[in-house]
């Protein structure tokens, strides 16, 4: 897999779980910046990037 790119299996793996397509992709992209994201220590900043994520998701 390539980085920023979202993987044909791994996004068959979620849909296969009951998730549709977007929810699928956003399951995934949202679990790569949680690598990041848990390592700031500033709750204000993190719960502010954890919004953007979202809103730019939808």
């Amino acid at each position: 897999m390539q980085a920023g790119k979202i993987g044909n299996k791994e996004l068959f793996y979620i849909m296969s779980r009951g998730f549709d397509k977007k929810q699928a992709m956003k399951l995934i992209v949202k679990a790569r910046f949680n690598k990041i994201i848990e390592k700031i220590e500033n709750e204000l900043i993190r719960n502010e990037i954890i919004y953007e994520i979202d809103n730019r998701l939808n």
